[in-house]
Formats: C-alpha cells, structure tokens, sequence
C-alpha cells in the first residue's frame, strides 16, 4: 500500500474527494493532508504566510475533525529553518507551549518540525505529538536518519537531492524502518545554492523580516536555477508516477506532494494526487511537479511519456550519479535525443531576460550611490592590528 501525504486546501469538499479516492484504490490512499494556521498568533513554517490561505485555530478544528470523520489524518507543519532563538528564552517556550496546547486541542497529533531544539520543546509539553522531520533536517545518509531515530521522531522526510540515490535511501530505509518520506513532486534544483537561505528567509515571515525583495530575490532565482542549463529539467528531483515501483521495490511506501503555495494560483492537488494513485500521467510533467498551479510563466513542455526509462541508470546502478554534470552529460544526452531543446533554450532565454529586468534586488544595490557612504576618517592607520 502506498500512502500519500497531501497540502492542504482546508475545504470539505476536497476531503470528500480524497475519501472517494480511497474507497475507489486498493493499493494507495491518502493518508493525511497537512498545512497550519495564517491568522491570529502565527508561528514559522516552510512556506509564506502571504502564500496561503487564511486559517485560524477554529478552521483548524472543524477541518480536522470532519477530516477524521472520513478516516483522514492532518499533519500540522512547524517547521522554519531558525525560530529568531525564542526556543531558549523562557517568554519563547511558554507562547510556543500554548500554541502547541492549542493545536492539540485543535485535534493535531501529527507535527513536521524542523529544529532539534524545537523538536525537544514539541516533547518536553508531555503531549501525544508524534513527530516528523522536515525534509529541511536534510537527511542524507544513514547515519542523520539514525541519530533523529535515537531523538524519537516517528518519521522521517528524507532530503529531496537524493531521491536518485538509491544506496542512500536503501540505507536509511534499513535504519530507521519503514516510516521513510520522500517528496515526489519537487521542482528546485537538486544543488541549489540559494535553497537554505531560502528557508530562512521564509522561516522570518511571521516576525516581518521578509519583504517583497526578498521573497523576489528568492523566487527569481529559484526559477533561474531550474533552468540555468537545457536539461536542468531533468535534474530537479521528481519521481514521475510511473516511477513509484522503483522505491516501493526498496521498502517506501510513505510518498509527498509538495505545494502549499499552489492554492492560490490554482493549484489542484485531487487531480495531482490521482495521477500518483494511477502511477500513470499523459501530459507536460511540469504541470504535474506545479500541481496545475500558474506558478510561473517560464515552464517547459516536457512530455511525460518520453521520459520513460530515464531513470533506469540511477536504479540499476547504486553510484551512477556522481554529481559532476560536466563529466557525465546524461541527462543532457537523454534530453536531445527526446525532446526540443531550441523550444527549451527560447523559455530559457525569455526567463533570464524577464527576471533580469525585474530584479528588485540589483534595482536596491545600485539605488544607493557611492557618494552616500560614509566615507572612513583619511587619516585613519592602515597598519592596525586587528
């Protein structure tokens, strides 16, 4: 049985739809849904306040409980990248304490977290939260999948740039047993530099540290980084539907789809999550890894179908990814055999053009002239110790 853990659209209508799902499938259900509160005393996750619909405690309780009415679970996501240090001030732990209180009162008893830190204070309320990593603990190998197994999670969601790497994933699996995650429907760069950074942004929205030249900052580079080269298309991480064999072969059976933030640019994820139920998809896979969501205007038509096989290397062989693209040349191999690469390089080029012009962030740094720096003291010592 493969279990599929979904964002959450908090409507009835869409849980009745997942039951549906679930009565009409033998071998797959979803499993939970998962999402968290905008409004009211909102704590972090991994994804924009801004980005998602508004939903207070009280939402919160109705779509749990006639989520549970229908045998489907709700996983509450708290899961920044850093928590301003509130975890280690005594005023931090109690608010973090009450919301914690609230949301199990909510009905939560599933939470994704993100910090070791925050994971003990989630432990140390004595309440009956089990606890997932966040795919941000970035878990890689056995050995950081052992050492969250001995802190007591109950699940964990492995690091997406691995999800080729099926040595690493066989070896977590054998460690940590059979509650092991992987996100089938990534679309950022497996190596990207901005990733991390990335999440701390976003990680500082609640606390208004964002602003919308950083989240343009973020967002036009990520998309940048998705097509830095022709084939980078192939490299972001996914697993195509018809691929899902291949890892329930090796003992995952526990599969998410990412996509909070494609709500509200119309984002499907019934329709997304039944493409994965069928383990077949026609149609462009980029649309799917959006979940039919107009995330952005810079998508390649890329042909599910013709992917077929492309994976086939990564399993036969443990080490076939080396991670040096200008060496191996696979993937870009395999994309100018099956596909269009003049259409690819005309969005790539449309992409950097576009961005380039609408980048806020050069705009501010060349915003502030020379002749307004403070200028250092000219009689200040060159030779200073420091």
């Amino acid at each position: 049985m493969n279990y599929y853990s979904v964002p959450s659209d908090f409507k009835k209508e869409t849980i009745d739809e997942y039951e549906r799902l679930n009565r009409q499938y033998d071998d797959g259900m979803v499993l939970e849904t998962y999402g968290s509160i905008t409004r009211g005393k909102v704590l972090a996750s991994g994804r924009l306040v801004r980005q998602m619909q508004k939903i207070d405690f009280l939402d919160l309780y109705e779509y749990i409980k006639y989520s549970s009415a229908r045998g489907i679970g709700f996983n509450y996501t708290l899961n920044p990248t850093h928590f301003q240090n509130r975890e280690f001030t005594e005023d931090g732990v109690r608010v973090t304490k009450e919301h914690l209180h609230k949301l199990f009162e909510a009905g939560v008893r599933s939470i994704t977290v993100t910090l070791p830190s925050l994971t003990e204070l989630v432990q140390s309320t004595g309440l009956d939260f089990k606890i997932r990593t966040s795919c941000l603990c970035q878990i890689r190998n056995a050995n950081r999948a052992t050492a969250y197994k001995n802190m007591g999670v109950d699940k964990i969601v492995v690091d997406e740039s691995i999800n080729r790497d099926f040595y690493a994933l066989k070896s977590i699996r054998k460690v940590f047993g059979e509650k092991v995650e992987i996100i089938v429907n990534q679309i950022c760069d497996q190596n990207c530099m901005y990733r991390m950074f990335h999440y701390n942004m976003i990680s500082g929205d609640p606390d208004r540290l964002t602003s919308q030249v950083s989240i343009n900052y973020y967002e036009h580079r990520c998309v940048l980084q998705q097509l830095k080269t022709i084939d980078n298309c192939l490299k972001l991480c996914w697993v195509r539907p018809e691929d899902l064999h291949y890892y329930t072969g090796i003992g995952i059976n526990y599969f998410k789809i990412q996509g909070r933030h494609a709500f509200i640019q119309g984002g499907d994820a019934v329709k997304t999550v039944k493409a994965y139920l069928d383990k077949t998809y026609e149609g462009n896979l980029m649309d799917l890894l959006m979940m039919f969501g107009d995330l952005t205007k810079f998508k390649v038509n890329l042909d599910n179908k013709k992917l077929d096989g492309y994976i086939k290397p990564f399993v036969e062989n443990d080490r076939f990814c080396r991670h040096n693209c200008s060496e191996c040349r696979y993937c870009e191999n395999f994309l100018r055999k099956r596909f269009d690469v003049a259409e690819i390089e005309g969005i790539r080029r449309m992409a950097a053009e576009f961005l380039g012009e609408y980048d806020q962030y050069k705009k501010l740094l060349a915003s502030v002239k020379k002749e307004e720096i403070q200028q250092l003291p000219t009689d200040i010592n060159a030779d200073f110790d420091l």
